[in-house]
């Protein structure tokens, strides 16, 4: 009765209705990721994938064209390039080190999501921490100079300590959130010619047993380095049951490996490794640019039917995007304009189509 009272006070606080105690979370079973009565469901959504940019109506939006999940970022110690949206704040004692405003914004961005009935994919990401030479500014990461390799979780144990205790304060204020859906420990991990598969796998086990400890029954999404398919058996553990394993499947239009064949051979990589190890996969970031697609947006469903049609959940990249009309995104605020959101309604209903698809 304790735990059911706490529960509540939270609910009340966040808005969620009384009825979400019996929701449960997702789990495992061999292949597939199967809802709280057992059931097999292909999870299918967007990502919010910039911090901050999510609004109220996004996830009553998402739901209306047929999603449901969505893949939530909080980001930490990284150069974000945008002020603010880098969350790390070590002086903030009382939440991890988590800057209490990039807080208020996730747990708003969480609430929205789970009160539209999205199962939420919530990672913690920090391109320091990754490689910390990441988007050309390594002097970010590490300002003094002090790590001719990178400074990264790698080379810094007491930066990898305090990143995990930053993911079990978010598993924990977040555990009992009705649509919790999967916890990501860290994408695109470690593209460091000197780093292991093997330390990133090690890397993922302590951060998942730290979150056992917090939140048992929440399963992991976990990929290879830098979320290639063609490594994604670099991921595997046998010992872990209740992990997703994940790989990109991005669009490329020019080069080795570009076009529809290149999308094929590497869904056939993450599809080969579902039936080889009785594993479920998802996509967590899919995407073909606006510019490198055509009015009728072909591409767009040429790849995600091919996901619905292998049984692949995915989230699409991205919901709310950049500046640039022909980058990836759906909605964009253009440079020079109103400065308002405008939708690629040809892109959107594509993609709803695929979301809505029975399989």
């Amino acid at each position: 009765m304790l735990l059911r009272a706490l529960f509540l006070v939270t609910a009340l606080a966040f808005g969620w209705a009384e009825s979400a105690f019996a929701q449960g979370h997702l789990s495992v079973r061999g292949q597939e990721i199967v809802d709280p009565s057992g059931k097999p469901i292909l999870l299918r959504g967007y990502n919010w994938g910039r911090f901050g940019k999510a609004e109220e109506q996004d996830g009553r939006d998402n739901a209306a064209q047929g999603a449901n999940a969505v893949r939530i970022p909080l980001r930490w110690w990284g150069f974000y390039k945008s002020k603010g949206v880098d969350s790390r704040n070590d002086a903030s004692t009382a939440t991890a080190g988590i800057s209490p405003e990039n807080l208020k914004i996730l747990d708003d961005t969480v609430r929205w999501a789970s009160e539209a009935h999205l199962w939420i994919i919530l990672f913690v990401d920090s391109n320091c921490g990754q490689n910390g030479t990441q988007n050309e500014n390594p002097g970010y990461c590490d300002p003094a100079h002090k790590y001719p390799n990178g400074h990264n979780f790698w080379t810094d144990p007491d930066a990898r300590a305090r990143f995990i205790q930053v993911w079990r304060f978010v598993a924990n204020r977040y555990k009992n959130t009705p649509y919790l859906g999967l916890f990501e420990p860290l994408p695109e991990p470690a593209n460091v010619p000197s780093i292991t598969p093997q330390q990133i796998q090690d890397f993922y086990g302590e951060v998942m047993s730290n979150l056992r400890q917090v939140a048992p029954g929440i399963p992991f999404l976990v990929g290879g380095r830098k979320y290639h398919p063609d490594v994604i058996e670099q991921a595997y553990n046998p010992a872990w049951k209740d992990v997703v394993y994940t790989g990109n499947l991005f669009f490329h239009p020019k080069g080795a490996d570009s076009g529809l064949e290149s999308v094929r051979s590497r869904l056939a990589m993450l599809t080969s490794f579902r039936s080889r190890h009785n594993a479920p996969v998802f996509v967590q970031q899919v995407g073909v640019r606006a510019g490198d697609d055509d009015p009728s947006k072909s591409r767009v469903k040429a790849v995600l039917n091919l996901l619905v049609d292998n049984r692949v959940g995915f989230t699409y990249w991205e919901y709310r995007g950049s500046s640039n009309e022909t980058e990836y995104g759906v909605l964009f605020k253009k440079k020079g304009g109103k400065h308002e959101w405008e939708a690629d309604q040809g892109a959107m209903s594509a993609i709803s189509s695929t979301f809505k698809r029975e399989k």
